[in-house]
């Protein structure tokens, strides 16, 4: 049986639902490239709203030759250099117009990366050819370089009634039997994922009958599981290999999943044993993921899923029958309160550095003898001299 993915990804720009006025921009930048401003064109958006689909949609339409190359195999300025020069620079095979897509560059950055996002800048500014990116998140600082020099090309979530039509489409189609709420339902579920609806479509139609209770089954489904069901599998699970695939999907930050980690796990294992074992295992994939940060070596991405999941799921000599809610780390809240009670001493520090001409670092030391000072008296003209305010006074006044 074919995937529905495959088998009703759009042929033409006909087939692309939802996205009209991204669409319209798409082609015009591609038809009219070489009078374009920008050399290259930036889709951003959600997840499985059509931004690659769009690309081969239109390249299929056009006539385009269409080279897709994927953001994560070029992690490094030598890789990308050498890949995009000759991807930009030769003319098609066929001497048809060529198109490249660059799919997912928001898994590249500039720093990180060595010097990644500016030889692809570069390789862009010379190119001959219409040059396509996408990306899911487009927020992150690392990619500001590149809004400089695409035009930007924004992708929504379609409505659920429009993703409903295209699902309903479909069962036509495979003679699906269906009834308007079970559509309705799985075409709400999916949070604007087209592409999540048809795979999911596909997994509640056993015999060609659209099931409403497998529909409600998969809601909680695998791509957007909850980091608490996450947990609940890894610490509860008796068997290693059932925790081994569940961050999979998690959309989360690494970092966040080592402080849920951290968090909640001496709620869970009791055992000194046990909790040093996991421990051991968390400190060991922090380990791995310092690595990926200095050296770049992303093999080590499946290091680290090893052991959040498997790892320690193992670590525990058995199962705790109780049950625990798990909670989110107060760790940032606690830092960002110490921040808040220090950010009034650094401001004073600052004042009081300036006024004697001395360092922060200096002035920072002499704070305790400042507070004693203003303790016993109210100092008027420390208090002018300084340009204290009200709220700084009252906080040198505050005794510890």
């Amino acid at each position: 049986m074919t995937i529905f993915t495959l088998k009703y990804s759009p042929k033409n720009s006909e087939q692309i639902f939802g996205q009209d006025l991204p669409l319209s921009q798409l082609k015009n930048f591609i038809l009219n490239y070489k009078s374009q401003k920008h050399k290259a064109a930036l889709l951003e958006g959600p997840i499985g709203v059509g931004k690659t689909s769009s690309v081969y949609a239109l390249a299929k339409e056009l006539n385009y030759d269409l080279l897709e190359l994927n953001s994560s195999d070029l992690r490094d300025e030598a890789s990308m250099k050498s890949f995009l020069s000759s991807a930009l620079g030769q003319q098609s095979l066929f001497f048809r117009p060529k198109l490249i897509l660059i799919d997912e560059v928001d898994n590249i950055s500039g720093r990180e990366d060595r010097g990644c996002i500016p030889a692809l800048i570069s390789e862009i500014e010379s190119s001959k050819f219409p040059v396509i990116l996408t990306a899911n998140d487009t927020s992150d600082s690392k990619l500001k370089p590149l809004h400089k020099v695409c035009l930007e090309i924004e992708y929504h979530k379609p409505q659920y009634r429009t993703i409903a039509n295209i699902l309903q489409l479909v069962c036509e189609q495979e003679k699906i039997s269906f009834d308007e709420k079970c559509l309705n339902t799985l075409a709400r579920q999916v949070d604007g994922d087209i592409r999540a609806a048809l795979i999911d479509l596909q997994i509640c139609s056993p015999c060609n009958q659209l099931n409403y209770d497998l529909i409600t089954k998969i809601s909680d489904r695998k791509r957007t599981q909850s980091i608490l069901n996450s947990l609940s599998i890894i610490f509860k699970s008796s068997q290693a290999s059932n925790a081994l695939p569940v961050l999979d999907d998690i959309d989360m930050d690494m970092n966040e999943i080592f402080l849920w980690m951290d968090e909640n796990l001496p709620q869970e294992y009791l055992s000194a044993k046990s909790l040093a074992k996991a421990y051991e295992s968390l400190a060991r994939a922090d380990v791995f993921n310092g690595r990926i940060k200095r050296r770049q070596h992303w093999r080590f991405l499946v290091y680290i899923n090893n052991l959040l999941t498997a790892g320690i799921s193992a670590a525990k000599d058995e199962k705790n029958p109780n049950f625990i809610q798990y909670k989110p780390t107060m760790r940032i809240l606690k830092i960002w309160q110490a921040n808040l009670k220090n950010s009034k001493k650094k401001e004073i520090a600052k004042k009081l550095a300036l006024a004697t001409h001395t360092s922060k670092k200096v002035a920072l030391e002499q704070i305790p003898y400042f507070q004693s000072i203003f303790q016993k008296s109210n100092n008027l003209l420390l208090t002018k001299e300084l340009n204290l305010t009200d709220e700084e006074v009252e906080w040198l006044r505050k005794k510890t």
